[in-house]
């Protein structure tokens, strides 16, 4: 595990407490290796606004003062890390107001900001987004996977949202491929062909066009009309490779973040973007105020010490998930006695070498205590559920080994062309 990994956070709405998750998780992953957050909201500031911890330069200092991006890095100060258990962590704030120029970049700040988050020396780069889409947050989003998309059974608009980014992302790829500049433009010998699969992507990509409501409806059309062909080929496998990873936060309830949530978000993609998406539930946070109160404080929930919680002795979500679920996965049913202040601190143990036995143990800890466990427990399984997914997939799987340029989107779509 050497090879840098950034990690891009990002939601389709504000307010589903995706800068809470972004700083939370990046703290998590921190205990294995550096690992640094940068905060790309530049309207709001909501990174600085939530660890009270002295900040030198930020990325003004980048953009204006022309500062190197490593040396705009802050590190946690000892009355928030007394221990250091924190030591690797690091992030870049934004500036402390909005100013136009950083809140909107123009293509070339963002090509060189780009290159200059390639440079970190950190092995995670947690990347937090701005809600919603423009070229801000799309240029900063992988190519080939979701990134983390953050969204809640409490705000419906934001899972359709969600739901936007991911079609946003798969329609920008093909873009790129079946642009008439690309390689594959100029390698088929029908070029009229070419500009009617682009006429067609346009109306699969407009809601307001209902005859080919998504691209599998696209796919079935093209393969009636012409048989099997490299377009069809290469529409199916952007597709099918494509990966959705994405984690339920403020989670209160099975049923209801099923019906809210869950649900709606899979339907919403089955009908206006694809129904063969691989979706991959990273995990969930539990809604607790606990969280709410340590933002206030500046002091991120997974600060607090160690056997400090404001959780009540069974946390009735859990216990549900636990009855529910259980049995699936082979977990025992019967609850373990609890020792008050006894619990282990899943946070301080995530083992890199060994992601998903430690992922299989927290959530076994988490059934056997049918809710008693913290919600540190709940970013230690994200954790190792996303360290599983890095080791176990190739690295286009998930976030990015790299950031690219549009020019270098064309190299990396189309390596054995000499020409590009």
């Amino acid at each position: 595990m050497t090879a840098t990994r950034i990690i891009t956070v990002s939601s389709g709405k504000g307010g589903v407490g995706k800068t809470t998750f972004a700083l939370n998780f990046a703290l998590t992953l921190s205990r294995i290796a550096p690992t640094v957050l940068i905060d790309l909201d530049t309207g709001t500031s909501s990174v600085r606004n939530t660890l009270d911890t002295h900040i030198g330069n930020d990325l003004y200092h980048f953009f204006r003062k022309g500062h190197r991006l490593d040396d705009c890095l802050t590190q946690l100060d000892d009355r928030l890390d007394p221990r250091g258990m924190f030591k690797n962590f690091a992030f870049i704030a934004a500036p402390r107001h909005a100013i136009d120029e950083i809140t909107n970049l123009a293509d070339q700040a963002r090509w060189r900001l780009v290159h200059a988050i390639n440079s970190l020396p950190a092995r995670f780069v947690i990347l937090d987004l701005r809600a919603g889409l423009d070229a801000n947050v799309l240029d900063f989003l992988p190519l080939s996977n979701s990134g983390i998309l953050v969204f809640t059974p409490h705000h419906p608009a934001a899972t359709m949202a969600a739901g936007d980014i991911v079609k946003s992302l798969l329609f920008r790829k093909l873009r790129f491929i079946f642009a008439e500049d690309s390689p594959f433009y100029h390698d088929v010998s029908d070029r009229h062909m070419h500009r009617i699969v682009n006429d067609l992507l346009d109306d699969v990509e407009d809601v307001y066009e209902d005859r080919l409501p998504n691209l599998d409806a696209f796919l079935g059309d093209l393969l009636a009309s012409i048989g099997q062909n490299q377009y069809l080929d290469a529409i199916a496998d952007v597709i099918n490779s494509f990966g959705v990873y994405f984690v339920l936060n403020m989670f209160d309830g099975v049923d209801e973040s099923y019906d809210n949530a869950i649900r709606p978000f899979i339907e919403y993609l089955t009908k206006y973007v694809s129904a063969q998406l691989n979706l991959t539930n990273l995990g969930w946070v539990v809604h607790d105020q606990a969280i709410h109160r340590a933002n206030c404080n500046r002091r991120p929930i997974l600060l607090n010490p160690v056997g400090r919680s404001d959780r009540p002795a069974v946390d009735p979500v859990l216990a549900e998930l636990a009855k529910l679920e259980q049995t699936l996965v082979g977990l025992p049913s019967r609850p373990t006695p609890a020792i008050k202040n006894a619990w282990r601190d899943e946070v301080l143990h995530i083992d890199p070498h060994q992601p998903l036995h430690r992922e299989l143990e927290v959530l076994q800890q988490m059934y056997k205590s049918q809710g008693r466990m913290k919600i540190q427990d709940n970013f230690a399984y994200i954790a190792n559920r996303a360290l599983h997914v890095i080791q176990s997939l190739p690295a286009e799987s998930f976030g990015h080994p790299k950031l690219y340029t549009p020019f270098e989107i064309f190299q990396h779509l189309f390596p054995n062309q000499p020409n590009l």
